[in-house]
């Protein structure tokens, strides 16, 4: 039998490497990409890490648990949570903001003269509660008014929506310096010889 020796053909090393190259590219511009998403989040207002927990409030007695009548807002696709929220915003932004200076306004006014204010019922019937984990775990809530709950879930969504973006981040990030640190043992070797 006789050895036959293959030639080594260099324009596979060129091609691997264009390769490489095109990859790393890609990954720049969707890093870039996700750094002026998360400016973007970060620029459209306040974000908040925590949920919004509902809890009716019982006009009549009813035989019901109360874990029943307490329902906690945790998961949800952040893209439809933001619109949802948005939509609601937009829709009672324009009639609220002449209103609500009116009520506010109004309600200071009759506090002042020992008059109780008006409630909604939509006010009367729930109330909202923001809760979130400190940094040793621990759960803390506060209270949180019907009128900012439109407010606080745009915030908490944007919160959301800024994990899943730094997630992606450092997936990517991950990826390159992996890479880099290949690369910089694969040129070592390459001087050695």
């Amino acid at each position: 039998m006789s050895h036959h020796r293959h030639a080594t053909n260099p324009n596979l090393a060129i091609s691997l490497l264009k390769d490489i190259e095109t990859t790393v590219v890609a990954w720049q511009l969707e890093l870039e990409q996700i750094i002026l998403q998360i400016q973007a989040v970060y620029a459209d207002g306040p974000i908040v890490e925590g949920w919004l927990e509902s809890q009716a409030s019982q006009v009549q007695p009813q035989p019901s648990a109360s874990s029943e009548a307490t329902a906690t807002l945790r998961h949800g696709e952040v893209d439809r949570l933001m619109d949802y929220v948005e939509a609601i915003c937009n829709s009672n932004l324009g009639s609220q903001s002449q209103g609500s200076q009116a009520q506010v306004a109004q309600s200071q006014g009759s506090q002042s003269q020992g008059q109780a204010s008006v409630r909604t019922p939509e006010d009367s019937c729930t109330a909202y509660r923001l809760c979130g984990l400190d940094a040793d775990g621990r759960l803390w809530s506060r209270s949180c008014p019907t009128p900012q709950v439109p407010y606080v879930s745009l915030a908490i969504a944007r919160y959301q929506k800024l994990r899943i973006l730094l997630g992606q981040k450092q997936t990517l990030e991950n990826r390159l310096n992996q890479l880099i640190q290949s690369l910089t043992v694969l040129s070592g070797q390459i001087q050695k010889s």
